[in-house]
């Protein structure tokens, strides 16, 4: 039996406009004349240029091969029933190599050889065998890291650098660009890339996003944190093998997850996904929706 997670949404309770004002204006998210919203700050044109230039030439230094992971999203130039849009996640550890693709109405999981789809309107579960080279992501992920490469090496960015109080890590770079024409001769519209960073300027991934034939809109973040990747990597297993009937036990909270690791292992370890394949549908054809529509 597949038992399908699904997600809860928040209920917003109505409120009289002025308490809700208040309350906006006591939390920070309005401004007051001459100031930002929670506490923001927006740093000079300057002051923006020298740490653009500092993190091209780090990025010089960086190679793809050096990222724990990366997540893809692709959206339809125009949003409507008609059209779908993929999340993919992938997340490449020492303990884990994990793939984890959402679509509409299925559910995909790479995890040791085999890829296994779930659907949401049944229970039924198809699966094939798969080597990790063959799905293709680590080689569309690489051509993306070039075109973060081919911006950096342009002088004309729009950028604005950003204090936000309220993130992990605080700083904020964004870097827009003109409508570009890349090495392969492809052309791409509003790309983006953006830097998190703490008070040092350090920095554990970044993220890049584009528009293409104004066909759709795509957006992909590397993360090279090894520790928080298998955490995710671990949830991305997890969530299927409940789904699917695998465990009992219900993905735990992030923060019992990463305070009793052994215990999280040995319930991943104890998911018997050969079981899962034996009683599930193979498909030679199965294969993850393609990157590009």
């Amino acid at each position: 039996m597949y038992r399908k997670t699904t997600k809860k949404r928040l209920l917003l309770f109505a409120a009289p406009a002025w308490a809700v004002g208040l309350a906006c204006l006591l939390s920070g998210c309005i401004a007051l004349p001459g100031q930002e919203p929670f506490g923001e700050t927006t740093y000079s044109a300057e002051q923006a240029q020298a740490v653009y230039e500092k993190i091209s030439a780090d990025m010089e230094q960086r190679e793809f091969k050096d990222q724990s992971g990366y997540s893809i999203q692709i959206l339809p130039f125009i949003l409507s029933e008609d059209v779908n849009d993929f999340e993919y996640d992938v997340y490449k550890t020492e303990e884990y190599t994990v793939c984890d693709a959402d679509g509409p109405g299925e559910d995909y999981l790479w995890h040791k050889g085999r890829l296994y789809c779930s659907y949401y309107d049944n229970d039924h579960i198809t699966y094939r065998d798969m080597a990790w080279e063959d799905l293709g992501f680590d080689a569309y992920a690489a051509e993306c890291w070039s075109i973060a490469r081919q911006l950096l090496e342009r002088d004309d960015p729009e950028l604005t650098y950003k204090y936000i109080p309220m993130s992990s890590q605080p700083y904020l770079l964004k870097a827009a660009y003109p409508d570009i024409e890349l090495l392969d001769g492809r052309e791409i519209r509003f790309a983006e890339l953006y830097f998190y960073m703490d008070e040092d300027g350090s920095y554990d991934g970044f993220g890049l996003s584009w528009q293409e034939d104004r066909r759709h809109n795509v957006s992909i973040s590397y993360f090279s944190y090894e520790d928080s990747t298998s955490l995710q990597a671990e949830r991305s297993i997890w969530s299927f093998g409940y789904d699917a009937g695998l465990t009992d036990e219900g993905v735990p909270a992030l923060s019992d997850q990463s305070e009793d690791r052994e215990r999280c292992q040995a319930v991943i370890s104890g998911m018997d996904f050969d079981a899962l394949a034996e009683r599930s549908e193979y498909r030679e054809d199965l294969c993850v929706p393609p990157m590009t529509p």
